[in-house]
C-alpha cells in the first residue's frame, strides 16, 4: 500500500468513525429523551390509565347485584312495557367500549374503554298500550335484543325486519332474555355504572 492509498483509508475509517460517534451520540439522547418522558408524571398517569382499562374485576355471582334499575333502561322511555319481574345471571367481566359521547372527551392516548360486566337476565314483560283513542290493538310485536346487537332496546313495533320478535297482547306477560351492560364505577368500586342506553347515569350496587 502506498502512502496515498494508505491516506484515504484512514480518512475514510476516520470519517466512519466520526458518524459511527454522530450516530451513537444521537441514539443516546433519543433514548434519555424517552426516559425522561416515560418518568414524567403526565406519561405515568397515562400508561396507569391504559393499564387500569383492561384490568378485569373478579367474576360475580348473580346475587352480587340487583339489575331491576338497569334493565328498566332498556324498556321504552314512554313507558308502555312494564317490567313485571327479572332475575340476573352471574356476572361476566369484560372490557366494554365507551359509547360515543363519553369518546368525546377522552385526551389524547389515553383508553376508550373500560372494566365492567356482561349481566344476562331474564324478564317478565308486560305491554300497557298508551295512547290510543279510540280501539285498543290486540296484537303486536315485541322487538327484542339480538346476539349481533346487545345494545339493542327492547320496543313495540308493527314489523319485525330483521329482527328478533316476539308475538304481545296487551295486559298479558312476556318472559324474554337479554344482556345489561355495565361499567366499574371509577370513583367507587363497589358501584356500577349502567350503559348510558337512554343517556342516563343509574347506578347499581355490589353486594359485599
Amino acid at each position: 500500500m502506498n502512502y496515498s492509498t494508505r491516506y484515504f483509508a484512514l480518512l475514510a475509517l476516520g470519517l466512519a468513525a466520526s458518524c459511527q460517534s454522530k450516530e451513537e451520540k444521537a441514539n443516546a439522547a433519543l433514548a434519555d429523551a424517552l426516559q425522561a418522558q416515560a418518568e414524567s408524571p403526565a406519561e405515568q398517569a397515562r400508561m396507569a390509565a391504559q393499564k387500569a382499562a383492561y384490568v378485569l374485576p373478579p367474576a360475580r355471582p348473580a346475587s352480587a347485584v340487583d339489575v331491576r334499575a338497569g334493565v328498566q333502561q332498556l324498556l321504552p322511555e314512554e313507558g308502555y312495557l312494564e317490567l313485571v319481574s327479572v332475575k340476573g345471571q352471574n356476572l361476566q367481566p369484560i372490557t366494554i367500549g365507551f359509547p360515543p359521547a363519553w369518546r368525546i372527551g377522552v385526551k389524547l392516548g389515553y383508553p376508550k374503554v373500560g372494566p365492567g360486566y356482561k349481566i344476562p337476565f331474564e324478564a317478565v314483560l308486560r305491554w300497557k298500550p298508551t295512547g290510543y283513542v279510540e280501539t285498543k290493538p290486540k296484537s303486536a310485536l315485541l322487538v327484542m335484543q339480538t346476539p349481533k346487537d346487545s345494545l339493542m332496546r327492547f320496543h313495540i313495533s308493527e314489523m319485525g325486519l330483521g329482527s328478533k320478535v316476539v308475538p304481545v297482547r296487551p295486559g298479558v306477560p312476556v318472559t324474554v332474555q337479554g344482556v345489561l351492560y355495565t361499567y366499574i364505577d371509577r370513583d367507587n368500586a363497589q358501584r356500577l355504572l349502567v350503559y348510558p342506553y337512554q343517556n342516563k347515569q343509574v347506578y347499581l350496587t355490589l353486594a359485599n
